[in-house]
């Protein structure tokens, strides 16, 4: 099995080359770096890799993202056709070991049509607290979301059979959030995933990751920042326009002006959520997911009603405003999960 080996590299140092350095002494004849538009201190850098027959060197004219890096590669290799059957992406800081690209290209050569993920060992001690925090966390995530149980969802060590990589290429993101929506993908599209246990290597407690907190974990679980934002506009725009119907309605509906203002109110925004979850948050559905999504709306203000009556009258009597706090909370993640999985899911 022929494979290429990918490196997005922004501002590399010794380790990146050392790196490169250690593939050409284990033979591996296809090298790509992407230079993703370091400053001009790092061109000879890349100039000197260059004299070497296994290394090609791709340029960004200025920084675009690791996910666009990545991009750059795949179509460099579909378009100049380049007689390999897989890829594997690794970063260039140092920390992918030789011997777990080799275990990634093993089960490679096993299992051909599956994308394989070097996944690391986050319950180690020296790892630093705040990728065991974010490994924990996007894990949660991405498993409410998709439903699939991945080790680690944030591995740059990657094996990516070249037939799944137009699909790949389809995907949004440029930066780091790409690597996270292409695990969306591949469950959506039905194409298998296998891990295999690597090394957890953190050097200088990871100083060299050019990963930015706010800025690049917006892009990661933007999806799910939407989705509350969304519920929270539609529940603000629901009490405004009860107030604003029980203001219009109480003189001349004095027995039915509640009822009337709360159906009118939660119709009004219950449309309004779903138009912004369709075409904002989710980004898909057809005509069906409107269907769908009273469907579940009906089954959470059921369940709701049942669990906040049934949790007052038959263990605590009383409480029933926190009961209500907490029933519904465990329901809008629910929401969300049913939401991505089945009212917006791609229409094949």
């Amino acid at each position: 099995m022929e494979l290429a080996i990918i490196i997005p590299s922004y501002k590399p140092d010794d380790k990146c080359r050392a790196v490169i350095d250690e593939l050409i002494a284990s033979q591996f004849s296809r090298i790509i770096v992407i230079d993703d538009g370091g400053e001009e201190e790092y061109a000879p850098f890349f100039s000197e890799l260059k004299g070497f027959k296994e290394v090609t060197v791709l340029h960004h004219a200025k920084n675009q993202g690791k996910g666009r890096a990545l991009k750059t590669a795949f179509h460099y290799i579909l378009n100049e056709k380049i007689p390999v059957q897989g890829v594997i992406t690794i970063d260039a800081d140092g920390q992918h070991l030789l011997s777990d690209m080799m275990k990634v290209a093993e089960r490679m050569k096993q299992q051909p049509e599956a994308v394989v993920l070097g996944s690391r060992d986050f319950s180690q001690k020296d790892v630093p607290f705040r990728s065991r925090f974010g490994n924990r966390f996007t894990r949660l995530l991405f498993r409410l979301s998709t439903g699939t149980v991945l080790t680690d969802t944030q591995t740059g060590l990657r094996g990516l059979p070249v037939k799944h990589l137009p699909l790949l290429l389809a995907i949004k993101g440029e930066r780091f959030e790409y690597e996270m929506h292409m695990l969306g993908c591949l469950k959506q599209n039905d194409i298998e995933i296998e891990e295999v246990e690597i090394e957890t290597v953190y050097l200088d407690e990871n100083k060299s990751s050019h990963f930015h907190p706010l800025r690049d974990s917006y892009h990661i679980y933007k999806i799910f920042l939407l989705y509350g934002l969304s519920g929270g506009a539609s529940f603000a725009l629901d009490i405004g326009l009860y107030s604003l119907f029980i203001y219009l309605w109480k003189e001349d509906s004095p027995e039915m002006f509640i009822i009337f203002a709360t159906i009118a109110a939660r119709i009004l925004s219950s449309l309004f959520n779903y138009f912004v979850n369709r075409h904002k948050v989710f980004g898909q559905g057809s005509s069906k997911s409107f269907i769908r999504y009273y469907l579940l709306a009906a089954f959470i203000m059921a369940a709701s009603a049942g669990s906040v009556h049934l949790l007052y009258t038959e263990w605590l009597g009383r409480g029933e405003v926190v009961l209500k706090v907490l029933v519904d909370t465990i329901l809008f993640i629910l929401g969300f999960v049913v939401q991505r999985a089945w009212v917006f899911r791609k229409e094949k």
